[in-house]
């Protein structure tokens, strides 16, 4: 967790001491120098309810820029042997893969019906194809799919969803689950709870009281996720707000920390409701492109969150948060500030429709959860802690439309990750 400690004089000393502060030191003696790191955490393929194969999805993602790609299909990890056959809805994909890889590397057979049959290469295969020091990684990983989804991040063992009662309760059991098999392998994993507004699903207080549960999808590229949110119901940055407010408001309490990812589905036909690659993302500053830096480094909250905008430079230092964005000629940016001060009022009014009935949804709180705590124009700004705030957190909006978003108005924004204050 990051923090800030008034009075200020011996801030600097202590963020380069704290685990925690990692995002705001220098590049320590004996390590290899810090940089971003471009990445996707939720992918489908061929594994589940993906389109593509798995080979042609690492490719699009590597071609594009990408230094890290995490496969995620429902419930399943991309491992052992398994057969799919090629219906004619497949048959197009079937035939460019074909193409791409040739048939020294696409394994096919016919089945008692005739129908061609072609065994989906599991990550331990598909690696050698694209992995390269310092510029691609695979990473294993899973979305445990039942009433909520989350996804596993770096896991060696699939974890079969884990049930429960209410929704908080399948979060936490899934959460659980995830932390023991790191506990278990000694292996660094991450958790990231998917998607609060896919078919209303989560509500912030679902999330809120989670234990364990450090990250959360403000951002889902799919374009029946409802991000932001509806008349009735709030969006998924919002939820973060009310979630921050309500942990940071009790001692000992967890960060959430966000993540954008694409949750790609579609790869063969791109329009503003598919579930298309390269719409959000994550860049990481971590100092080597390994699974282990980059979940160290997520766990410091050393990454931000984009549509479009990328940043130069983050960097916390004598009780100041500064943002740099990297300038894109033509484009503005209004660059906010945004936290809860202490004292804020905590109390929730229970959301009702037209007909005076409850909706299932979060609670409608005070606007000073989340307020706006400055504002500025331009490539660069700063806000210096008054010490009141529980947190402080940026937010990048650009003048440039996200033309991949089906939301109107909805402009390529970047997300960094909140300063907690003590």
């Amino acid at each position: 967790m990051r923090e800030s400690r008034k009075p200020s004089g011996t801030i600097l000393r202590w963020l380069l001491l704290s685990v925690a502060l990692t995002v705001m030191s220098p590049a320590r003696a004996g390590q290899a120098e810090q940089r971003w790191w471009k990445g996707n955490l939720h992918t489908h393929t061929f594994w589940s309810d993906g389109d593509d194969f798995p080979e042609m999805v690492a490719q699009w993602y590597k071609e594009h820029s990408y230094h890290f790609l995490a496969l995620s299909d429902h419930n399943r990890l991309s491992q052992g042997r398994r057969w799919m056959a090629v219906t004619d809805k497949q048959q197009a994909a079937f035939e460019a893969y074909l193409a791409r890889f040739g048939a020294c590397w696409v394994e096919t057979r016919k089945n008692e019906e005739g129908q061609t049959m072609v065994r989906l290469k599991p990550l331990s295969e598909c690696r050698c194809l694209f992995e390269e020091p310092g510029r691609f990684l695979l990473i294993q990983a899973e979305e445990i799919t039942e009433k909520a989804h989350l996804n596993g991040i770096n896991l060696l063992e699939l974890i079969p969803p884990q049930g429960g009662q209410t929704i908080p309760e399948i979060l936490q059991n899934n959460v659980n689950a995830v932390l023991a098999q790191q506990e278990k392998t000694g292996q660094p994993m991450l958790v990231h709870i998917n998607h609060p507004n896919f078919q209303w699903a989560l509500t912030a207080e679902d999330m809120v009281g989670v234990k364990g549960a450090r990250f959360f999808e403000v951002y889902n590229a799919h374009g029946y996720v409802n991000n932001e949110g509806d008349s009735l119901r709030a969006g998924t940055e919002r939820m973060w707000d009310i979630i921050l407010a309500k942990r940071l408001a009790e001692a000992q309490a967890e960060i959430m920390y966000a993540v954008a990812t694409d949750d790609a589905h579609n790869y063969h036909k791109f329009e503003p409701r598919a579930a298309n690659p390269g719409q959000a993302w994550i860049v990481v500053r971590a100092d080597r492109l390994t699974p282990e830096s980059i979940i160290h480094a997520m766990n410091a909250g050393d990454f931000y969150c984009s549509t479009g905008v990328e940043l130069k430079d983050v960097a916390f230092q004598d009780d100041t948060l500064t943002v740099q964005v990297a300038l894109v000629p033509g484009v503005t940016y209004t660059i906010r500030f945004i936290g809860t001060r202490r004292g804020f009022d905590p109390a929730g009014r229970e959301v009702t429709d037209t007909e005076g009935k409850a909706v299932r949804t979060t609670c409608v709180y005070s606007p000073q959860i989340g307020a706006v705590l400055a504002e500025s124009q331009g490539t660069t700004a700063r806000y210096t802690l008054k010490g009141n705030e529980l947190y402080v957190r940026a937010k990048v909006i650009s003048s440039r439309r996200n033309e991949k978003s089906h939301v109107p108005d909805e402009y390529e924004s970047a997300w960094v990750q909140p300063i907690v204050v003590k």
